[in-house]
């Protein structure tokens, strides 16, 4: 047996990536709980491998518990989903109960007997359950618990390290169908829990790395491990009963000023505007998830606790439903106005909001164009801030590189909400194609654009003349984009006398953006 020792944590970090590769597809398949949104494998493969980048870069002289925490730190800041956020949950809680036991045992090395290791797995169950507002039986959660205690009773007896996990390991694996079946939704569905799945694979990677000679990674895997589920959920099969946000918010959270309980006061913030809320903490920083109606009250409760930054947001079924519509085309737009977040993510799109507190990066862009999931990738970055970082993904001396095998096309003329939606409606209004000719096609639509701000709130009148002098300029428009500010008093009223003016102008509204004129109108 391998002492559980920095080496091995830094060997099970890169073969639980490598594990996840292959396993994400078939796990992506069995996913319907809490929503059927077949992207838990795929969330969980891109949160292991930020996770394994990070342990990797922890000293070599690092010990067990200082490298699981640089494993647990780059899960939480990589999270994707809520499956990625309760492995990053329960992964920092392993690192914690590493320290906590090999301090309970003086002399004793963590992880030289299976009674350290079983308390660092009852420990990151533990936590696992605080990370989501609303626990539920049958699930990943009920799994790691059980495991936890089966590691437990073995250690009791003796066991080392890899003995204690592979029995835990081996109870689970031959309960899974029985321990899911107690879950309505995957019983309904007839499929095991595929957060469950994501966990085994994971602790299948340490128990390879415990069992690898000293010194050596383990061999990688040539295949998904042939217990995982074959096939899909039964025709039907539907979501959790209240569950149902259209959107995915994400963001990460660092408080203004230490306070106890945040994690707490953040979950039940965002259970008021949502729901399949994870709330994950590490090293003082928060990543925070939920499904919502309201993306921009998720993000507003984010802010109320400290500095946001790396804030997504995109349809819960939106790669999804893309694909299935015959586009693989993967689209990340930018907005510093938190209210046009839902807006542009109805279109499919991964958005990512620039919160006043921090700028967007090409770190923050990378992880987008890596959530479309798509090989072709365009970026729309909606400010000047994300433009120059949108300008390095296609520069091949800049960040591209961590884009493996993607290629990227940035419009970075689309700056400004107006730009971006007209250059979005041009995207996103056709099907097929290249990226690069779709991307032109955002690009003509800027070079033709014609605007102009309009200050009066209530003005039908005014908002029909400026269109009228707009097209006067472009007689070959085709549409009006409507920027607005506010909420729409006499929306109807404004849409229907474009519509009599202009019976071949397609008018859509985009707002309330919150700040600016009225109105800032285009057409192209």
């Amino acid at each position: 047996m391998e002492e559980l020792d920095g080496a091995v944590v830094r060997a099970w970090a890169v073969a639980a990536a490598d594990a996840m590769a292959w396993s994400a597809a078939r796990i992506d398949a069995v996913n319907v709980f809490p929503v059927r949104d077949a992207d838990t494998g795929t969330n969980v493969r891109l949160t292991l491998a930020g996770g394994a980048a990070a342990a990797g870069r922890a000293p070599q002289s690092a010990d067990a518990e200082q490298v699981a925490r640089a494993f647990a730190l780059g899960c939480v800041r990589s999270a994707r989903g809520n499956s990625g956020v309760i492995l990053s949950q329960y992964l920092e809680g392993f690192a914690v109960g590493l320290g906590d036991a090999s301090h309970d045992v003086p002399g004793r090395a963590a992880g030289t007997d299976g009674e350290l290791l079983a308390r660092a797995l009852v420990r990151a169950a533990t936590e696992s359950v605080r990370a989501v507002a609303l626990p539920q039986e049958g699930t990943v959660l009920t799994v790691a618990r059980q495991v936890g205690e089966r590691a437990s009773r073995s250690a009791a007896d003796g066991s080392s390290a890899d003995q204690v996990l592979g029995v835990a390991l081996r109870e689970a694996r031959a309960e899974l169908r029985h321990v899911s079946a107690g879950n309505p939704v995957l019983r309904q569905a007839g499929v095991v829990d595929a957060g469950a799945c994501a966990l085994l694979v994971l602790l299948e990677a340490l128990e390879r790395a415990l069992l690898a000679p000293t010194g050596q990674q383990p061999a990688p895997l040539t295949g998904a491990p042939g217990w995982l589920p074959v096939g899909g959920p039964r025709t039907g099969a539907r979501h959790a009963p209240g569950f149902g946000g259209a959107f995915e918010v994400m963001m990460l959270v660092r408080p203004s000023e230490p306070a106890p309980a945040v994690g707490d006061r953040l979950r039940t913030a965002l259970a008021e505007v949502g729901d399949s809320v994870a709330v994950v903490g590490a090293d003082d920083l928060w990543h925070l998830h939920v499904h919502t109606d309201l993306p921009a009250a998720a993000i507003e409760a984010g802010g109320a606790a400290g500095s946001r930054e790396q804030v997504v947001v995109r349809l819960v079924e939106g790669a999804a439903a893309q694909v299935a519509a015959g586009d693989d085309l993967g689209v990340v737009i930018g907005t510093a106005s938190p209210a046009t977040a839902g807006w542009f993510a109805t279109g499919g799109a991964v958005v990512v909001v620039q919160c006043p507190e921090a700028p967007v990066d090409a770190a923050h862009l990378v992880r987008a164009a890596a959530d479309t999931g798509s090989d072709h990738v365009v970026v729309l970055p909606g400010t000047e801030e994300a433009a120059a970082a949108a300008r390095l993904l296609v520069d091949p001396d800049g960040v591209g590189g961590d884009l493996p095998g993607v290629r990227v096309e940035a419009v970075d003329t689309a700056v400004g909400v107006l730009r971006t939606a007209v250059a979005s409606l041009a995207l996103l209004g056709t099907h097929g194609g290249s990226a690069a000719g779709r991307a032109e096609q955002a690009r003509s639509a800027l070079l033709r654009l014609r605007s102009c701000d309009v200050e009066a709130v209530d003005g039908v009148g005014d908002v029909v003349l400026a269109v009228e002098r707009l097209v006067a300029e472009l007689p070959s428009a085709q549409a009006v984009t409507l920027q607005h500010a506010h909420p729409l008093r006499d929306g109807a009223a404004v849409l229907g006398a474009l519509a009599d003016r202009f019976p071949d102008l397609d008018a859509v509204p985009v707002g309330p953006v919150g700040s600016g004129p009225a109105w800032r109108i285009g057409v192209d």
